[in-house]
């Protein structure tokens, strides 16, 4: 008995299979590496914005420190300077703070203190300034 081309092409050949899975294979494959690429980029940008809010949050906590330091003329300025660097190293921000230099003008008075500080292998420093208390001659 002969057999009808309709009854033999009713279903795929091994090779039509075998194709096909290859392919969504491939398709898997590149869409999972694009999806692994994004993932990583992410997960950089947001390590990058959590430096930067670590930077920010350090410098603002040095700024706001020295700005409430106030140091007279006629006082010796440095056993404050270093209850204020004990304070500082004994902080939240301790643990970053690579090193604390004093700065002086000219006339070897103190000004300001240097911080430089590491956060994720990133290295940034805040200078910052003390205030200084106005004398006003009052006889005049």
């Amino acid at each position: 008995m002969k057999q009808n081309n309709s009854d033999r092409e009713d279903g795929f050949t091994l090779m039509e299979a075998l194709l096909s899975i290859a392919i969504i294979l491939i398709l898997g494959s590149v869409l999972v590496t694009a999806a692994n690429t994004a993932l990583r980029g992410a997960s950089r940008s947001f390590n990058e914005v959590r430096t930067a809010a670590t930077f920010t949050r350090i410098d603002r906590h040095i700024r706001e420190n020295a700005n409430n330091l106030h140091i007279s003329y006629w006082e010796n300025p440095l056993p404050r300077i270093e209850d204020f660097n004990a304070a500082l190293f004994r902080s939240g921000i301790g643990g970053y703070i690579q090193s604390i230099r004093i700065i002086t003008d000219n006339r070897r008075k103190v000004r300001g203190i240097e911080v430089i500080y590491i956060v994720n292998y990133r290295q940034s420093q805040t200078v910052a300034l003390f205030p200084f208390r106005v004398i006003v001659d009052s006889t005049q």
